[in-house]
């Protein structure tokens, strides 16, 4: 028969096991996520993240549009691999009113902020959700080291964030949040049935579980993030991507992609919107052939700040009567449009905002 004091010492000896396989796995003690996905498009942005890694100049040319235009209560934090990186992008910027602030990890990275974790918010906490794991994470380092920019972050601003891994395969890019619903892309329902999940219902309530929103899957949305094709917008609208409307504004040597599957998809998701009770807007927006390179101007990052409505929107080098268009269709819904330059990231497959995540709003 066990006794006490062996019993205490069972009991300690699996509790060290537990935090080793804790801290080997790169998860912090499991506790179960708090609040609620944070909305795209509701408050005034406190906080923001991005990465940098020496020599990206194509990621640096989008910040030194983008990092300017936010206002001086503003946090920028730059998640980098040393403190070389965050130098020589402080050093490449015109003169900014935000505050920056160096996340050094110690590993690699890759550019792309928005994949690596969503943020769920309560009142008193912010808790970063990220995905079971990363795709390629077995071959390439920099993102090996994506699976770990969520504790990272953590670490650094422990008083105000913590970081928690789902039990799902996700990029943060496939989740889009009006602050009521989670919409959720084809390719989540992919890569989880029959691997994490054993039914699409079950997935659903296990992400109504974690992100605390009504879930809203795309059974058949177009094969890349939502934020390519979908964004929303205040007052309850949703704008839904639309190539038809943008078929005599292709610029040259672009493969544009007009096909009528793409363009049922695109219109099966307008639909959708609106039996939810959306105002949809369509706003033009050209896919390539590829599926992955896109001239959208949905792919931003908006707030509401004092009143005004903004959006900061991504814009292209030989594609102006496109760029006037997509300006026009914000305008009419009440928005102050500012134009970010993203012409030497779109054909990497993203746009403004693949690369920056909002941490906190206002």
């Amino acid at each position: 028969m066990l006794r006490i004091p062996h019993i205490i010492g069972l009991i300690l000896g699996l509790s060290s096991a537990a935090l080793v396989l804790s801290v080997m796995s790169g998860r912090r003690t499991p506790q179960p996520p708090t609040g609620a996905m944070l909305s795209e498009c509701d408050g005034a942005i406190r906080e923001v993240v991005i990465h940098y890694m020496h020599g990206a100049d194509s990621v640096a040319s989008v910040y030194r549009h983008f990092l300017p235009m936010l206002e001086a209560g503003v946090t920028v934090d730059v998640v980098c691999p040393d403190r070389e990186s965050f130098d020589e992008l402080s050093e490449s910027l015109p003169k900014i009113s935000c505050t920056l602030r160096p996340i050094v990890t110690d590993h690699p990275v890759t550019a792309w902020s928005r994949d690596r974790w969503v943020a769920l918010t309560d009142v008193d906490s912010t808790t970063l959700l990220a995905p079971l794991h990363e795709l390629a994470a077995e071959t390439w380092p920099a993102r090996a080291g994506d699976e770990q920019v969520a504790f990272d972050l953590a670490r650094a601003l422990t008083r105000k964030v913590r970081a928690h891994r789902s039990d799902l395969e996700f990029d943060g890019g496939d989740l889009l949040c009006d602050g009521e619903n989670v919409f959720v892309t084809t390719a989540v329902v992919r890569r989880n049935l029959d691997h994490t999940v054993g039914s699409r219902q079950e997935l659903i309530h296990k992400l109504e579980y974690d992100l605390h929103r009504r879930v809203i899957l795309m059974d058949d949305s177009p094969d890349h993030h939502a934020g390519m094709f979908m964004m929303a917008a205040a007052d309850h609208t949703m704008l839904v991507a639309d190539p038809r409307a943008a078929r005599d504004m292709v610029p040259a040597d672009f493969d544009a992609d007009f096909s009528q599957a793409t363009q049922y998809k695109l219109d099966q998701i307008a639909e959708q919107c609106r039996t939810l009770g959306y105002r949809v807007i369509r706003i033009p927006t050209i896919p390539a052939m590829d599926r992955k390179t896109y001239l959208t101007y949905v792919n931003v990052i908006s707030e509401v700040r004092d009143g005004r409505r903004i959006v900061y929107m991504p814009v292209y080098q030989g594609a102006e009567p496109l760029n006037q268009a997509g300006e026009r269709v914000w305008q009419s819904i009440g928005y102050e449009v500012k134009r970010v330059d993203c012409t030497t990231t779109y054909r990497a497959f993203g746009n403004l905002h693949c690369l920056v995540n909002v941490l906190f709003r206002g």
